[in-house]
């Protein structure tokens, strides 16, 4: 039988403002499962992660000449990936192309709609995209795969009943397929942590799901917490220390401290194979379940950083966006990562539902009376197909035109805001509260001593500057 010929796109290109990238496991994940399933070839190409602008990333599927293709899609990069989708037709007819990722768990079959794509595939993508694959393998059409949006040959946009499998197992999904991308080109490029560049650098994910309840938050893997064993994450660890020299993980999993056992056995399998590397954690600890005895634990392991997020000061709000995290054990999971020089920074965000000027002090009081050494604030941006979004489109429609998730700086500027202060009183809170943070001689003196790299000490300062000069600050 025909070997089929798969090209997987992570579509989008970094900004100054959000210059972090970091490796494109799904895809990684996508081919090293769809391989166990059904004959194909994979080429992975990284547009964000590398920087490549869209001639190239045309060159290189056009020299491997796939029958399918993937891609990849955030909201925030979506204009870029319809650009590439739009481009790939014009240049190579007759393949398909397939979107996943959160942009496409959002929009399904609108997606089908606004850019010329074949399929939409929602939700954690092994089983629907092998699936596919199999079907054009077969010669088979696709309405027996679950939950997907498509087109038939009449151009109707159809979705199918159901939803996609989540494998509960996570461990019965191979490694990534690390061989389809350079591995060191990304020690070469700022990171998830926002800190240094790192040479023998690489990410992982030990779990996947959240079972918590954020109402702006994506839900792509669900709300079950699935954490792959303790042994197959050292496994893994160790494969790419031996196979590609790598010392520095940035582990990125949404909770690693859900399952503190787990947390346990790890840390001793590495010490009893005598592995010591360095880890960080991005994407946050949650810290209303973290203990002294997990912070030591993390300290063995290597951790020289981690993320906090607060989201809110405010008690009403927390309950409100569906985090419920109790303040007081934010600030005492933050001192027990100072008192341990981990470096921590935390997240914070302006402009929830019905937030007041009252509540907006609140976070930043919390947050600047903490041991953080950063902090990013952001302004609070309705994703579509988060609850928050849906909000927006029940009780403030009219904001939605306000909506821009493409502009370089999206992440800090002023969306919907759906608080109870204008516009200008939100855009002076955030100003006010990052000039409070940071330019605390306290505070300098601690990120100075604390810092990862102290050579890169430069990247805060120069991200400072920028901001300030266009009124990001």
């Amino acid at each position: 039988m025909k070997t089929l010929r798969v090209s997987l796109i992570n579509a989008g290109r970094p900004s100054f403002t959000s210059p972090a990238v970091s490796p494109p496991l799904g895809l990684l994940y996508l081919a090293a499962y769809a391989r166990k399933h059904v004959q194909a070839d994979f080429q992975v190409i990284d547009q964000r992660g590398l920087d490549l602008p869209l001639e190239e990333v045309i060159r290189q599927i056009r020299d491997f000449s796939p029958d399918i293709i993937g891609i990849r899609c955030l909201t925030a990069n979506a204009g870029m990936a319809r650009n590439l989708a739009e481009a790939l037709r014009a240049e190579l007819s007759g393949l398909m192309i397939v979107a996943g990722g959160p942009h496409a768990s959002s929009m399904g079959g609108k997606l089908l709609e606004d850019m010329p794509i074949d399929v939409a595939v929602p939700g954690e993508g092994e089983v629907p995209f092998t699936s596919i694959l199999q079907a054009v393998h077969s010669g088979s059409d696709l309405s027996h795969i679950p939950g997907i949006w498509w087109k038939n040959q009449a151009g109707d946009i159809i979705h199918n009943p159901g939803v996609p499998d989540f494998i509960q197992d996570i461990d019965a999904i191979p490694m990534p397929a690390y061989e389809l991308i350079d591995v060191l080109a990304y020690g070469k490029r700022r990171n998830m942590t926002m800190l240094t560049k790192r040479p023998r650098y690489f990410s992982l994910f030990t779990s996947r799901g959240c079972p918590y309840r954020c109402i702006y938050c994506h839900s792509i893997f669900g709300k079950r917490f699935r954490p792959h064993s303790p042994e197959r994450v050292v496994e893994e660890i160790q494969w790419l220390a031996d196979h590609y020299g790598i010392e520095d993980f940035d582990i990125l999993d949404d909770i690693f401290n859900m399952n503190a056992d787990r947390v346990f056995n790890i840390v001793e399998l590495l010490k009893k194979k005598n592995m010591r590397y360095r880890f960080a954690f991005p994407n946050a600890m949650r810290t209303d379940i973290l203990t002294e005895e997990v912070m030591d634990a993390l300290v063995d392991m290597g951790t020289y950083m981690s993320a906090f997020a607060l989201e809110t000061g405010s008690p009403r709000l927390q309950k409100v966006i569906g985090k419920n995290l109790n303040i007081e054990k934010y600030l005492a999971g933050v001192r027990m990562a100072a008192r341990r020089r981990i470096f921590s920074y935390g997240f914070a965000m302006l402009g929830f539902p019905g937030e007041t000027a009252e509540e907006m002090q609140m976070t930043v009081d919390v947050i600047c009376n903490s041991d953080l050494h950063a902090v990013l604030f952001f302004t609070v941006t309705p994703f579509p197909g988060t609850p928050l979004f849906e909000q927006v489109v029940r009780d403030h429609p009219e904001r939605l035109q306000r909506l821009d998730y493409e502009g370089k700086d999206y992440l800090f500027k002023l969306t919907a805001n759906l608080s109870q202060v204008s516009d200008e009183e939100l855009t002076q809170k955030l100003r006010e509260a990052n000039r409070r943070f940071y330019l605390n001689p306290r505070r300098i003196m601690k990120i100075i001593r604390d810092y990862p790299e102290f050579r890169q000490l430069i990247t805060l300062g120069t991200r400072f500057l920028y901001l300030q000069a266009t009124s990001k600050l």
